[in-house]
């Protein structure tokens, strides 16, 4: 029997792994500069902390309408509520059904409850990850009002499909592209493409501030609809006093915007490095049989990198061999790579949605009689594909590896090569 040395044994085996994360840590995230510590001291010495009376707030939705091309943008104080205001914005209103895909973070669907809408969940693409047109085709009804593709880790959705629903049944469009800024759609940047985008800002976010999002769109009224729901009833120009609809105060302060200037000097550089990395690892993987990339397909002019989402096939990985996914981590995250599964469980299997006339008996819109909603019965909702990714494919690759060097990606690759060489030698 071949004896193996240190070098050569796994690292969960008492192996060396391939990476020592002790001697050299991966990129660590988000990152704070002097110049961002100024840009903040400078808003708290002026002594105007608020977009009302403040110009960095306003600055920062300018340069998101240069950035993305988008001709409005209204910045709020989350991801989530970007998604609240854009949803009440184009007209959805207690007791109707919009879709939304079953793997993604909870607020894509919590924001259509927040605003009394029903969530009617949609497989996924395994292949991409991302809302599958035909199985959010297949759940349109009478009381369909929008649907909302989700841009998953950054990956452009089949935009031109997903519309083609829209446009057939009459539904908006609302892009939750809030791990998307910096993906690409056929030379337009995710976000712009439906009715209204919505991004977040949050600190894990390639544009991070801690927290915070935007609403964009290129429709004016639209805007100024969004515009006063962030702002309490205010619409553009309003007086201090004045209120014109019932809105929220989700409001980004001054603090955060000139956090997020700062960080948008330095962004674009970084997206590149993310970018040209997440290249180099797909290009490696296309060698490498059980880790499939997602693929990107022709209408994709730029990935958003924030994550990499790959599948894990064990019969193919390790073919004739009892190697699943759990095995496979443990080796990968022993020879120092990190790596996790994404979202563990569809968001249906959440136990707000299990039991939702439970968990939501006091709110709208189960507890306002709404017949669509009483009719609602999450826990009979079996979709193959998400439950599929979830339980034993999906592998996530975070987006800070992807700002190390060349030489940082060249270890995944061979951490995933010395794991599939050896897998046999682990025993069950």
């Amino acid at each position: 029997m071949d004896v193996l040395t240190s070098e050569r044994r796994l690292a969960v085996d008492g192996g060396t792994p391939v990476r020592d994360v002790r001697a050299r840590p991966w990129p660590a995230w988000p990152v704070g500069t002097d110049e961002d510590v100024a840009a903040v001291a400078e808003v708290i010495k002026g002594g105007k902390w608020t977009r009302w009376g403040g110009d960095r707030v306003v600055a920062l939705e300018a340069q998101l309408q240069e950035y993305t091309g988008a001709r409005r943008a209204v910045a709020v104080s989350s991801g989530t509520a970007a998604l609240e205001v854009a949803l009440k914005a184009v007209g959805v209103r207690p007791g109707d059904e919009v879709i939304v895909p079953a793997f993604s973070f909870v607020a894509t669907a919590t924001a259509v409850l927040q605003v009394g809408g029903i969530p009617v969940f949609a497989d996924v693409l395994p292949e991409t990850h991302n809302l599958d047109p035909d199985s959010a085709a297949a759940l349109v009804t009478g009381r369909t009002r929008a649907i909302v593709p989700v841009h998953i880790a950054g990956l452009p959705c089949d935009m031109e499909r997903i519309l083609a629903v829209a446009r057939q049944h009459d539904l908006r469009v609302v892009e939750d592209a809030a791990q998307a800024i910096g993906g690409v759609w056929q030379g337009r940047h995710v976000g712009t493409v439906g009715d209204a985008g919505c991004y977040s800002f949050q600190a894990s976010k390639n544009l991070p501030g801690g927290e915070g999002g935007a609403v964009v769109t290129d429709d004016d009224r639209l805007a100024d609809k969004a515009f006063a729901l962030m702002h309490i009833g205010r619409v553009p120009g309003a007086d201090f006093y004045t209120h014109d609809v019932l809105g929220w105060n989700y409001r980004l302060t001054e603090f955060q915007a000139a956090l997020l200037l700062s960080q948008f000097r330095r962004y674009p550089a970084l997206q590149q490095r993310r970018q040209d990395n997440a290249q180099f690892l797909r290009d490696a993987l296309q060698d490498l049989p059980g880790v499939i990339p997602a693929r990107e397909d022709p209408f994709v002019s730029a990935h958003g990198v924030h994550g990499y989402a790959c599948r894990y096939v064990a019969a193919r990985f390790a073919p004739g061999r009892r190697f699943p996914r759990a095995a496979f981590l443990r080796a990968l995250r022993a020879e120092g790579i990190p790596c996790g599964v994404g979202y563990d469980h569809p968001l249906y299997k959440n136990p707000l949605f299990a039991d939702a006339k439970e968990a939501m008996r006091d709110d709208c819109p189960f507890a306002c009689g709404h017949a669509a909603a009483l009719a609602v019965d999450y826990s009979r909702v079996h979709l193959p594909n998400v439950e599929r990714l979830c339980a034993e494919e999906t592998l996530w690759f975070p987006q800070p590896v992807f700002l190390g060097s060349r030489e940082d990606m060249q270890d995944i690759v061979d951490a995933l090569a010395k794991v599939r060489e050896y897998a046999a030698r682990i025993s069950d």
